[in-house]
């Protein structure tokens, strides 16, 4: 563990290289159903606009399930089989998105220097970032109101206030690129630090906690859940280290291998009986590491379609998920 002063990095030509990452090779998709694995059934629904990438998932406290089309600059709500499209002007590019339990509301960081809350009945309120080309990325909510979100080109972890207003926190590691972000029960800011392979936490007190991560590991998702079984573990993805790991609020870390070689996991949710469940983007799987530490792997029907958002619905344990490539909303159920 470490604290550090703070430093402030810029990268004002990462964009370019992450739009050409996400656009290269689209594939459309149709809709499919196949049993992937004894235990579990997988449907895909195309997403309404043709090469959309949709990247993110939410769910809301009524089963609604929401989705950014980051190609497209569009929300969609997904709802007894009817998608529906939102405008999110002037941001562009919705990447990752959180559910407010209060209201319903998604907010979400977007392309364009914004976080924007989107109600539940698809009104758009955006929040200009005061760092230019900040590149946001993961956004989550405590207990306060407060947004807060991972700013990863400028390394800084960024809230929106209950009144609108934002501020910044510079990451204490330089050039760290803060990706994935979770807030937990007492309210302690959790990211991903995907450049310098660390666990970083900003606790209430406004102190920053640094874990260190083996060489190579590149964290991506992190994740803590008001309703995962275990709640003093928070989750995350070494997306080139293979592997699925918690970290406990004093920093003890346990790493998890992943069965499929290079799989590259991505997002990752704890549901309410111990399963943790993940997105394999190189796999073409969906993962879970079972309450026992025991792996399952789902293969997903369209090939190589690139999932990487992920979220679990609360009300009945079903698992939802986003395919980057094949442009499709992914529904898992669990049968045992």
């Amino acid at each position: 563990m470490t604290n550090h002063s703070m430093h402030t990095f810029h990268n004002r030509h990462g964009l370019r290289r992450l739009r050409t990452a996400l656009f290269a090779g689209l594939l459309v998709a149709v809709q499919s159903i196949a049993n992937a694995g004894a235990s579990t059934q997988i449907t895909e629904y195309p997403a309404p606009t043709a090469r959309a990438v949709p990247l993110q998932v939410a769910i809301d406290s009524q089963s609604n399930v929401w989705f950014g089309e980051f190609h497209a600059g569009k929300l969609v709500r997904f709802v007894n089989g009817q998608m529906v499209s939102f405008g999110i002007a002037p941001a562009s590019g919705p990447m990752n998105m959180w559910c407010n339990p209060v209201d319903d509301s998604i907010w979400f960081s977007a392309l364009g220097d914004y976080i924007v809350r989107m109600s539940s009945s698809g009104q758009a309120t955006t929040y200009p970032i005061p760092s230019a080309n900040s590149m946001p990325m993961g956004t989550a909510g405590d207990s306060q109101g407060n947004i807060w979100f991972a700013e990863m080109f400028t390394s800084k972890i960024g809230v929106v206030r209950p009144n609108g207003h934002i501020d910044e926190y510079t990451v204490p590691t330089a050039a760290s690129q803060p990706t994935g972000l979770t807030v937990d029960q007492y309210d302690n800011v959790w990211f991903a630090e995907s450049a310098v392979d660390k666990i970083g936490v900003m606790r209430k007190s406004g102190v920053f906690n640094e874990y260190d991560l083996p060489t190579g590991s590149k964290p991506m998702g992190v994740n803590y859940s008001p309703m995962q079984m275990e709640q003093n573990v928070i989750w995350f993805t070494a997306s080139s280290g293979n592997q699925i790991g918690s970290i406990t609020q004093n920093g003890v870390i346990t790493l998890y291998a992943v069965p499929t070689a290079s799989s590259t996991p991505q997002m990752v949710m704890e549901d309410m009986v111990g399963n943790v469940w993940f997105s394999e983007m190189s796999a073409n799987k969906i993962g879970r590491l079972r309450a026992n530490r025991t792996f399952s792997e789902y293969a997903i029907p369209t090939a190589n379609s690139k999932p990487m958002g992920l979220a679990i619905d609360m009300n009945n344990g079903s698992i939802w998920f986003v395919e980057t490539l094949g442009n499709n909303l992914g529904h898992l159920v669990p049968i045992d």
